[in-house]
Formats: C-alpha cells, structure tokens, sequence
C-alpha cells in the first residue's frame, strides 16, 4: 500500500506502520497484525459496475485498491467470527467516495461496502452502523448503502450550514462547522452517535476515521490529537454497549505523517487495551471559540430534534 496506493495517502502508510513497530504496539500480545490480500473479484461485482471494475483496471492503483478493499473484508471476518475483538484497516486506497459506477477522493473501491456485503452473505449478518467523521462527505457509502434498510450512516463533513432535514434516522448528514476544536465535535459525536446506534440495534459498528480531519492536515476541521482517541473511547463503548463490542476503524482520508503516526497509534492502542503514549497526545487540544461552540450546539439541537430524540441524550 506504501508503494502502490494513491500518493496523497500512501505516504502516511510506511510511517505509521513504523512508528508501530518503534513503539512496542505491534509486539505488545493484545495486537494481531495481518497480512492483507486482495479482495475477490465476485465480491466486487456485488458492490460495483462491471464499467466501474473495468476503468479501475485501467489505472495504476486497482492492486492497492483491491488490497484495501481485502483488508476492510478480512476484518470484518475476524471480528464477526471472533478472532479478533476489533480492528484497524490500514488502507493505500480510501473508499468513502468510492459509488457503485463512479469514484473521486483517491477511492475507487468502496471498502465498507464491500465489507458489509460480505457478512450479509457469508454470516447473514442484518445490522451496520456506519459512522464517517473524515471532513468530506461519504456520497460513496450512502450510494453503495444507502437503499439497505440494515445500515444507518451518520455521515459528518466540513461545512457552514444547516444541511438537509434527515429524512429518517438511518441517513443523517452533519454539516458541521469547518473551524471546530476538539470539545465541540466529540460532543456532537457524543450526541447524535449515542441515539442513533442504540435505535439500530447495529452489529457492528464501522467507523470511516479520516485523520485529515486534524488541523494540519488537508480537510476541514481544526482538530487536535486529543480528539482521535478520545472519539475511538466513545464508539468502542458504543459497540461494547450494542453489538458486544465488534467494532471496526477503516482508514479514511489524510496525509500528513506526523499525523497519521500518532492518531493511529492512539487508537490501535485504545482498541488493544495497552496504556497511551505521550507523544500520541502531545499537542495542547485544539479549542472553540464561542461562536463555533454555539453553531455546533444549534445544528445539533436541531437534528437532535428533527430526529425525535431527547434533546439531554
């Protein structure tokens, strides 16, 4: 995936699998490290057009793509079947905008689809909970999912606006403001993942996790390394509560090594029980000015109540 996956990702890739093996976390017991291998072709074709499959061929990223798209569908195997208790998907090619007959964002396969896909058919499982707080929207994952009534998908992403009225509980979108700190957006996860996974009665939880959602790096958001392992503790307790903790983190967007060593070290080491190290939180965390806390607060409200939930959930 260093090698061969897009650019603007891959890069991240080798540095923070290094700082892994630097660190102790890969060797510490409560870690298994998997090998990824290719996803199968007639798994793709459930989840893709054939003209979709074909133009990916074409380009030079179909082997880091169907490489990511393996290791999203092995780990949603491990942990269904319980040989793992969570996981990380490491990923060269992301898959959050990744469509049925389209692709753009550096994705062309859509790795949580495909993974829901497979457990629906190999393990009959019915019920996902799809959580993207990567800073650009998840238009692929609603489009490959979107007509499944088994998925619900919160779906944040960087923006000034009110958005859409939700038109259920199973679909709903969070424009939220671009220039959030770190309280401000794990508070909003808080609240609206909190509801929205219960009236599930997800499975699994799958959470799309973008690290260029930090303040350095190339998306929307103004967030500190504080916010990554803080929002991993909040869902982990979610799938601990819902779904006897079968929960999974696919890779999403980013591209800044700095950032990718310590954000997804934080979280590997929160999933895997093991202490965090002070280098993954070292940064002061990134605070809200007044007027962005508000405007976080209101959209909340309103979705909170546009969606029936109790507004002190």
């Amino acid at each position: 995936m260093a090698e061969e996956g897009y650019p603007v990702l891959a890069g991240r890739v080798q540095q923070a699998f290094d700082y892994l093996e630097e660190t102790g976390t890969l060797q510490a017991s409560q870690v298994i490290h998997e090998e990824a291998r290719q996803v199968d072709s007639s798994l793709l074709n459930r989840v893709h057009t054939e003209r979709h499959i074909a133009g990916v061929g074409r380009t030079s990223y179909d082997f880091a793509s169907r490489l990511s798209a393996g290791a999203a569908v092995r780990a949603g195997e491990a942990v269904w079947t319980g040989e793992a208790a969570n996981a990380f998907v490491f990923t060269g090619c992301a898959g959050h905008h990744a469509s049925r007959d389209s692709a753009w964002g550096f994705c062309y396969y859509n790795n949580t689809a495909l993974l829901v896909r497979h457990l629906q058919k190999a393990h009959g499982v019915e019920r996902f909970f799809v959580v993207d707080t990567d800073p650009h929207t998840g238009d692929g994952t609603r489009d490959t999912l979107g007509e499944d009534l088994g998925v619900y998908h919160l779906n944040f992403y960087a923006a000034f606006g009110e958005g859409e009225e939700p038109e259920s509980t199973r679909q709903v979108d969070v424009p939220f403001p671009s220039n959030c700190g770190d309280a401000s957006f794990v508070e909003a996860l808080r609240r609206l993942a909190t509801p929205l996974a219960k009236e599930s009665r997800a499975q699994m939880i799958l959470w799309n996790m973008g690290h260029d959602a930090h303040a350095i790096d190339y998306g929307g958001f103004q967030l500190s390394l504080h916010a990554f392992p803080e929002m991993t503790k909040l869902l982990l307790a979610l799938a601990e509560e819902v779904c006897q903790g079968r929960f999974i983190v696919l890779l999403s967007g980013g591209s800044e090594e700095y950032v990718a060593r310590h954000t997804i070290s934080s979280i590997i080491r929160h999933l895997a029980g093991l202490s965090p190290l002070p280098a993954d939180t070292g940064e002061e965390p990134a605070p809200d000015t007044p007027e962005t806390e508000r405007t976080a607060r209101k959209l909340v409200e309103k979705i909170i109540t546009e969606l029936g939930f109790d507004t002190e959930e």
